[in-house]
């Protein structure tokens, strides 16, 4: 008679260890290996990068749409900022580098996303020339609503009663801290309006076009930056006024190069954070760098708050936090 062998008792039941083609549990390997403390710390650089360079960039375009001259030059900036881009991406891709893959799209299916992106920049520095830091950052946080609003309309794409709960928060708040601003500036409301819009607009038709080409969201934006400026070079001469270089102080033009290489370094280190980590991450960031956008920019501008602009910052930027943590988990 066969003998048997020794049995293993797991979760109460015998399982014989010749019969099983299962790993005992102290021989299974391990599903998930932590991070090591030089990924970890590497991952924290560029999230430090990325919250740097989206104050650097905000603060030196507000700096540079202050001044006379080139507050006129809206879309020479932008092409500044955009070739500046596509530099650094293009520099990303070589030796030692190597962040990602270079690759060559048609400029003919590129063309409507570069028509986005350019009108989302342009009216974005346009809602930061004409609107306070405060406002301008604000204003921003309405392109969540708007994105659901909009694939509603063009997909029929519908959210939870609590996603809409959220979205009706960040509209309340952002309505009780348009007071100031709307009885000074109201082209600055109508500017800020367009530009979530365009945004909005311009995330829906990106994360498309991601899909449909089958590419990175830097291989995306290396093609699109330099495209984008030739874009816009017929459209110079009807918009901006060529500025006299050797009027601007050297203190503005320095702040206008600055803008450039902290646009490159936000959109590089956005897209680095979001392949090292998550999505989670990437919007946790996003909320902590909007805290600390309004706090300096209120702090430089002087602005003493009152209790309906405090309660109307609270419900639009908890909104947006919640908004992101229910998308995320139905996800």
């Amino acid at each position: 008679m066969e003998e048997k062998g020794p049995s293993i008792e797991l979760n109460g039941d015998e399982v014989s260890p010749r019969s099983s083609t299962s790993l005992p549990q102290w021989e299974k390997p391990e599903v998930s290996v932590p991070s090591p403390i030089k990924e970890q710390f590497i991952t924290a650089l560029w999230i430090l990068l990325n919250t740097v360079a989206t104050l650097g960039l905000i603060f030196c375009s507000k700096r540079v749409f202050n001044d006379e001259q080139l507050h006129s030059c809206q879309l020479l900036v932008v092409m500044w900022h955009f070739t500046a881009t596509a530099t650094v991406l293009y520099l990303a891709t070589r030796s030692p580098f190597r962040a990602f893959n270079a690759i060559r799209l048609s400029p003919w299916d590129l063309a409507p996303v570069c028509a986005f992106f350019a009108a989302y920049v342009i009216l974005g520095n346009l809602s930061l020339a004409y609107n306070s830091i405060g406002f301008y950052q604000l204003a921003k946080v309405m392109t969540t609503p708007c994105v659901v609003l909009l694939n509603f309309m063009l997909f029929r794409k519908t959210i939870t009663r609590y996603m809409l709960i959220a979205i009706f928060a960040i509209c309340i708040g952002v309505a009780l801290t348009v007071r100031s601003s709307a009885e000074t500036q109201l082209f600055g409301i109508v500017i800020a309006v367009m530009a979530f819009t365009a945004t909005a607009l311009y995330q829906i038709w990106i994360g498309k076009k991601i899909e449909d080409f089958n590419v990175s969201p830097q291989q995306l934006l290396l093609n699109q930056a330099p495209l984008s400026v030739l874009l816009l070079v017929p459209f110079v001469p009807l918009f901006d006024a060529m500025p006299d270089i050797h009027a601007v102080p050297t203190s503005v033009l320095w702040s206008l190069f600055a803008s450039g290489i902290m646009a490159s370094l936000f959109n590089l280190s956005q897209f680095l954070i979001i392949g090292r980590t998550s999505a989670l991450t990437f919007n946790v960031v996003g909320h902590l760098k909007t805290i600390l956008i309004l706090s300096f920019g209120w702090y430089s501008e002087g602005t003493v708050l009152s209790q309906k602009e405090i309660c109307g910052i609270i419900l639009a930027l908890g909104g947006g936090w919640v908004y992101s943590h229910l998308s995320l988990s139905r996800k």
